[in-house]
């Protein structure tokens, strides 16, 4: 049996960019899908259930949702 090689546990970085733009780019994606999911399944329920309010609960809950998600993997180190 071969050993396989171990993986290094940094991420992966293109090459002639800095590692930064690739955490830059996570962050905003983690900002905007948060709320547009959360958002989404507010609007859906609102539709079902004939209200107007679980649009700003989705958007507000998507929106601590993903800071608390960028915080937690990237503020704590």
């Amino acid at each position: 049996m071969t050993e396989q090689p171990e993986r290094s546990t940094e991420p992966e970085h293109t090459p002639g960019y800095a590692a930064q733009t690739n955490i830059a780019t996570d962050v905003i994606a983690y900002l905007l899908a948060g709320p547009l999911l959360f958002g989404g399944l507010g609007f859906l329920l609102d539709r079902w259930l004939e209200l107007t309010f679980f649009v700003v609960i989705g958007l507000l809950a998507g929106m601590a949702l993903s800071m608390y998600v960028i915080w937690n993997r990237y503020g704590t180190s």
